[in-house]
């Protein structure tokens, strides 16, 4: 059995810095500058390719023993990416992707949300079984919170992205099988709903962060007011944009509104 995760972190550039600083103290790779300034986002990134290079699958860009010193999960060679990226809004944003043979370990997750200073953590996992755990975890102020909402959506996106990159008779095909599934297990949806609520949330997410002058002078304001709840709010809007790649929406809406007719 296969389990495909995603799991983006959220913060400024000193978050970052402590983020990927933990990484690597994590397996024993941590070396503090001697005489000199902390080490650069950029030094960080590279210390951890250089490791991933020496230790890891050629194909990798982050060991998966980085993220807690007591773990039980697994990663599967080759398919660990680390991202990290300064968003338009002026936060940055750390996307972890990676496949294992485990379902998703919220506890090592957990464990470096505290160790990092509690940054806001969001996490979309599912498996090829369709029945089995899918959707998010989140990591916020200390607590583990499962998300019901968009978990169906979560496992179309995950386990095949709509259909993106199949002809589109190996497309249909994937979801006539899905909507098997669907009715055997008495869903209130088929899969042309459930397509279409695909393309209902990445516009939603889209939307959110559709303004980023505005979103950052929102963000201040939160700070100003010492309004943390609407703080995270703003945080986990922008890790969902990370997490859907919303970037990418005229492609995700072409493959979808190419298969919907046929279904």
């Amino acid at each position: 059995m296969s389990y495909r995760n995603r799991v983006c972190i959220i913060g400024n550039e000193t978050d970052m810095q402590r983020i990927l600083t933990n990484l690597l103290v994590n397996c024993g790779y941590y070396e503090p500058p001697e005489e000199r300034p902390p080490y650069s986002l950029d030094e960080l990134i590279g210390q951890i390719e250089q490791r991933t290079r020496e230790d890891g699958d050629a194909n990798d860009t982050f060991l998966y023993n980085m993220i807690s010193r007591h773990r039980y999960g697994t990663a599967e060679e080759g398919t660990c990416r680390l991202q990290v990226t300064r968003q338009a809004c002026g936060l940055y944003s750390a996307l972890f992707r990676y496949d294992s043979t485990n379902s998703f370990q919220p506890h090592e997750w957990s464990a470096l949300h505290k160790q990092c200073g509690y940054p806001l953590i969001v996490a979309q996992r599912a498996s090829e079984d369709f029945m089995l755990d899918k959707g998010e975890v989140i990591f916020s102020a200390g607590q583990t919170l499962d998300n019901w909402n968009n978990m169906c959506e979560c496992w179309v996106w995950l386990m095949g992205q709509y259909g993106c990159g199949l002809p589109p008779e190996e497309a249909v095909e994937h979801f006539r099988d899905l909507d098997q599934v669907l009715r055997r297990e008495e869903y209130d949806v088929n899969a042309a709903e459930l397509l279409r609520s695909c393309r209902q949330n990445l516009e939603s997410v889209a939307y959110h962060v559709s303004d980023p002058d505005a979103m950052r002078e929102a963000m201040q304001q939160c700070v100003n007011r010492q309004d943390f709840v609407h703080l995270s709010e703003y945080h986990y809007a922008l890790a969902e944009s990370v997490l859907w790649e919303t970037e990418h929406n005229h492609k995700w809406f072409a493959t979808i509104d190419a298969v919907l007719p046929l279904l």
